[in-house]
């Protein structure tokens, strides 16, 4: 188990120089995260409306 405090230090500490994206799709809305790869910490979240998901 690691330590939370390890964590919140990690995270302030972090550059965030790598980091990756991803979506997950509900009905027809989509949320996008854009987290740290180093820290897991969530940089940036998008949510949105996707109308080709209808087909």
């Amino acid at each position: 188990m690691t330590n939370p405090l390890l964590i919140v230090f990690k995270r302030i500490f972090c550059k965030h120089d790598n980091t990756f994206s991803f979506r997950r799709y509900n009905d027809f809305d989509f949320y996008e995260y854009n987290k740290c790869i180093n820290c897991e910490k969530t940089l940036r979240y998008l949510r949105g409306f996707d109308e080709s998901i209808r087909g």
